[in-house]
């Protein structure tokens, strides 16, 4: 595993992560604020090859269409491709912008890429929207998106959203995974799978 990096900002708080391959190649998982997360990129002289996108909210991706400009494919599962165009993104309910964007990459529960030296496995775990997944990188990490934060689950009040089918999603496709991954989420802390599947109070 190369080094990884945490990028907050965004109206919300959201985080975005760079996970470079030891070069100047690098992936990001997100894109909470193009401004941020380019000038990162330019202060390290990294070049973003993919954006990962954990879910379509407007704060995971409103801006991930500037990256896409800027030469990083964008890869999204088809459930929330729809959301990208609609109003599931929820940016214009919350007054936020959001560049609607084609993904370059449609993906399914299973799927599995080799970006910049990484093994990258998409686990869906729909209930915050249709299509959130998490990502299993090198077998090592997870990058939970708004899926399962420390100590909390993500929302499920959209007219979308599934409270049960997310608590399912947590214990079916990732309490049951083996190993204690460090896990990082879309907002607040880094935190692990066994800490979570024996102290989270909603799941």
């Amino acid at each position: 595993m190369n080094d990884i990096f945490r990028i907050t900002g965004g109206a919300f708080s959201a985080n975005t992560y760079i996970l470079t391959d030891g070069d100047r190649n690098c992936i990001a998982v997100d894109c909470c604020d193009y401004a941020l997360v380019s000038g990162f990129l330019k202060e390290h002289g990294l070049k973003c090859e993919a954006v990962l996108l954990t879910h379509a909210h407007f704060d995971h991706c409103g801006e991930a269409a500037l990256m896409q400009r800027d030469g990083a494919k964008i890869y999204l599962h088809k459930a929330d491709v729809p959301l990208v165009a609609g109003d599931g993104n929820l940016g214009k309910a919350m007054g936020q912008p959001f560049i609607p964007f084609e993904p370059d990459v449609v993906f399914e529960d299973g799927d599995k890429f080799e970006i910049c030296a990484h093994e990258i496995e998409v686990v869906h775990t729909p209930g915050h929207t249709p299509g959130g997944v998490c990502y299993i990188v090198d077998d090592e990490i997870i990058f939970s998106g708004d899926t399962l934060f420390k100590l909390c689950v993500g929302r499920t009040d959209f007219s979308y959203g599934d409270g049960r089918e997310l608590r399912r999603s947590i214990k079916e496709k990732l309490f049951t995974l083996v190993k204690d991954y460090k896990v990082y989420p879309g907002h607040d802390m880094p935190t692990s799978l066994v800490f979570e599947r024996e102290n989270n109070p909603y799941v």
